[in-house]
């Protein structure tokens, strides 16, 4: 046994996924409210129609491996999510993520007043002398960003080192 918890179910997260599922198979309310949800094991409510909160978690779970059987496609909130124009999306690989988190390290000292990530790109930039360029994180190599990184351990080390004496 390798320890892990066993997670539990998200009846909600499960929920929207029938809606979600329901919109993108262009089910109408009719048919997926008197047809579908009934075949998925479904019982009227209070209201006297049938609907998805009626199912067990099973039923839930089923009825979504259903919808995808019939071409309904999962997708991350972030898969969907689209930069907006002008702006990209963060470099999310361990280098950029540890240059990142000494960035905020050194504003929490006091060292850097602003902590965006365009200030960040900024002093990248001017630190990382090549013909390509760096105006962001994504634009470095690993030689480059381990030498960016070098500098703001010594930057955040000789901060330290000072408040010490």
């Amino acid at each position: 046994m390798n320890g892990a918890q066993p997670r539990a179910f998200d009846r909600t997260k499960f929920l929207q996924l029938l809606a979600i599922g329901k919109t993108q198979l262009q089910f109408d309310d009719e048919f997926y409210r008197c047809i579908w949800l009934p075949q998925q094991g479904a019982t009227k409510d209070k209201d006297g129609r049938y609907s998805a909160t009626t199912l067990s978690n099973t039923q839930l779970f089923k009825a979504v491996e259903e919808m995808k059987r019939l071409g309904f496609k999962v997708q991350s909130k972030n898969a969907t999510k689209k930069p907006r124009k002008g702006h990209r999306r963060q470099a999310d690989d361990a280098q950029s993520k540890m240059i990142r988190g000494l960035w905020i390290e050194l504003h929490q000292l006091g060292e850097v007043r602003d902590p965006s990530e365009a200030a960040l790109a900024k002093w990248v930039s001017g630190q990382v002398k090549s013909s390509k360029g760096a105006e962001a994180l994504q634009w470095l190599d690993g030689h480059q960003a381990g030498r960016v990184i070098e500098q703001l351990k010594k930057w955040r080390d000789r901060v330290l080192a000072k408040r010490r004496q």
